[in-house]
């Protein structure tokens, strides 16, 4: 059970009330929780998942970062998703003290400056406490940090690598139950490291397995990685959004990442279509308005001829998940 809970001033009833419901479904008879998916593949639905297999998760967790009773966590994340549940389990389950933040943009304005062991944000709450120097120094004193739903830009990275405290990036997918492996952002590492107890390899297509371990059963998954042992790989991208082009394959999350230094007043993202020339095309998709003939020859010095898109497309505004992250569609 939680050691200690302190809520910070600035909370809602309804983040209490949900804070509160989910610790009571936890410590029922129930052998199930539910959870509600963000959307990013598919429309938001209602899952059950075990409870062994979400403790076996937190439990990963805690064992990563040795987790201990005395420790101090803090929630800021809405427990109606995965992430929010997860921060909540590790804390009952290993006895932690939690402090309770407002579920904001900025979840630090509240809270009183003190030694924090562990916290998990959003990259859009990480970007808006790094502009607000007292939440930055407050930011500092979380030993540890891990920072999913959504990807973090070069710029935000590059930010992290300045900090006095510890960042991770999260890998995972609701099969693993929230994160099954990280990546040290701090120490400026560029593959993923398993969680205790996870191995992973990899098929002919180059996508990424994960076999059968306490929290799930053998996984193919569509990312592309390359395997450099059974506990670490590096993520390439999507296979599902591999462009085939006149027999080129073009991976549009590697190219995101060599040309979102020449955009970055603007989201934006790479998609494929049909084309009756090439097979399939590859087409940015901006988020505002922009001069795309410009924008082009701008980029040409970053990319080959090959990966260069044929179509510049604005969008007035991308559609997001509750986390923030761009939902990849074609318009």
């Amino acid at each position: 059970m939680l050691k200690n809970i302190h809520f910070c001033d600035g909370l809602t009833d309804d983040y209490l009330q949900d804070i509160k419901s989910f610790i009571k479904e936890w410590e029922s008879v129930a052998n199930e929780i539910l959870v509600q998916t963000s959307g990013s593949t598919g429309p938001p639905k209602t899952i059950r998942l075990l409870k062994t297999k979400v403790k076996a998760s937190a439990l990963a967790t805690g064992a990563f970062f040795n987790f201990q009773s005395n420790q101090t966590a803090l929630l800021n994340l809405s427990p109606n998703y995965i992430a929010g549940k997860l921060m909540l389990v590790r804390a009952i389950e290993f006895g932690m003290n939690l402090i309770v933040a407002p579920n904001d943009k900025d979840p630090l304005t509240n809270i009183p400056m003190q030694e924090i062991d562990f916290a998990a944000f959003v990259p859009y709450q990480v970007k808006a406490i790094l502009s607000n120097p007292s939440s930055r120094a407050k930011y500092e004193e979380i030993k540890n940090v891990i920072i999913g739903g959504a990807v973090i830009d070069s710029k935000l990275e590059n930010a992290l690598t300045k900090l006095s405290n510890h960042n991770y990036a999260t890998f995972g997918m609701t099969e693993t139950i929230t994160h099954f492996a990280l990546r040290s952002i701090s120490m400026q590492e560029d593959y993923f490291t398993c969680l205790p107890g996870i191995s992973v390899g990899i098929n002919e297509a180059e996508g990424l397995i994960i076999h059968k371990n306490e929290i799930t059963t053998e996984i193919q998954t569509n990312d592309r990685i390359e395997l450099l042992d059974d506990q670490r790989f590096k993520w390439l991208g999507r296979l599902d959004n591999i462009v085939n082009s006149a027999g080129i394959k073009i991976s549009p999350e590697l190219i995101e990442s060599r040309i979102e230094n020449k955009i970055p007043k603007n989201r934006f993202y790479l998609m494929g279509r049909k084309s009756d020339t090439f097979g399939e095309e590859l087409v940015l998709y901006i988020e505002g308005e922009l001069n795309a003939a410009e924008l082009l020859e701008h980029l040409k010095p970053e990319i080959s001829k090959y990966e260069l898109p044929k179509a510049v497309i604005c969008v007035p505004k991308f559609e997001e998940t509750a986390s923030g992250k761009v939902i990849r569609k074609q318009f």
